[in-house]
């Protein structure tokens, strides 16, 4: 008598394997950081942005500034052709017109002005300049985020920083239409430069960038931590850090999007 066995495989999907989330379109967007600006050592920053309609559809597109440390509603209207796209290599002074660095939300809205559902839309942007002394570029990415996602109570870098020729830099964009929101920014008390915390108060719907040190004032690679200290009548996780390093002799950059949920031990919030 012969017997047969049949082994069965099967296959299951890896704990955590749904962490890392490819981009996809989405009805509003936020690019944290872009410009039309000035820089040290010669540099002129300006923003390479591909903007991309998904939907079988034309859209209208409502692309409001948040220009650095200033509430504003300045905004420009535009409309992508079904599944087409735009590109220019200096976004914020092309379709903006506007100059400085700053953020961008980018919104599809209906013929009434409401927020789109059925908008999807996605966008490319690296902030990039002309090394000095020469016609080569050197650039960094800033990922566009779906507005839906962001929900900051606190948030950390890790990249930020390099000892010697660079600056360091922090910016938060707060996304709260009302209430300005104030931050601490420090390191670990383990860490192996700790600094007092630096406090930053955003007012509401701008951006803000901070310079954390540059040359021989620099403090390194860090590891920092950020958290809304905002009193909690008026505290909003509608915000979003980063951390950008540029070295100082050639424009080589580099650009990080804060990782939310970072542990509070640098800092605590009030009330």
């Amino acid at each position: 008598m012969k017997f047969w066995v049949i082994v069965l495989f099967v296959c299951t999907p890896l704990v955590g394997a749904d962490v890392v989330q490819p981009p996809v379109p989405a009805p509003q967007l936020l690019i944290p950081a872009a410009g039309n600006t000035a820089g040290a050592s010669g540099t002129f920053f300006r923003s390479d942005i591909t903007l991309v309609n998904f939907a079988n559809h034309d859209q209208i597109v409502r692309l409001q500034w948040l220009p650095q440390g200033i509430s504003s509603s300045a905004s420009k209207m535009i409309t992508l052709s079904a599944q087409g796209w735009i590109r220019s290599l200096d976004f914020v002074g092309d379709y903006l017109g506007q100059t400085g660095l700053g953020a961008i939300v980018i919104t599809g809205i209906t013929s009434a002005g409401d927020i789109d559902p059925t908008a999807a839309l996605f966008a490319t942007t690296r902030i990039w300049t002309l090394q000095p002394g020469s016609s080569a570029t050197t650039s960094q990415t800033f990922p566009a985020v779906p507005v839906a996602s962001i929900n900051s109570p606190s948030a950390a870098l890790f990249g930020v920083g390099g000892k010697g020729n660079y600056r360091e830099n922090i910016g938060i964009v707060n996304l709260d239409p009302i209430n300005a929101q104030t931050f601490e920014v420090g390191n670990p008390l383990s860490g192996p430069i700790p600094f007092a915390p630096l406090v930053i108060t955003v007012p509401p719907m701008p951006m803000q960038q901070t310079l954390l040190g540059s040359g021989d004032n620099t403090f390194g690679v860090l590891e920092l931590i950020i958290v809304n200290v905002t009193d909690s009548a008026t505290r909003s996780n509608s915000w979003v850090a980063y951390g950008s390093t540029v070295d100082n002799f050639s424009g080589d950059a580099w650009s990080e999007l804060a990782v939310v949920g970072a542990p509070t031990f640098c800092c605590a919030p009030i009330g």
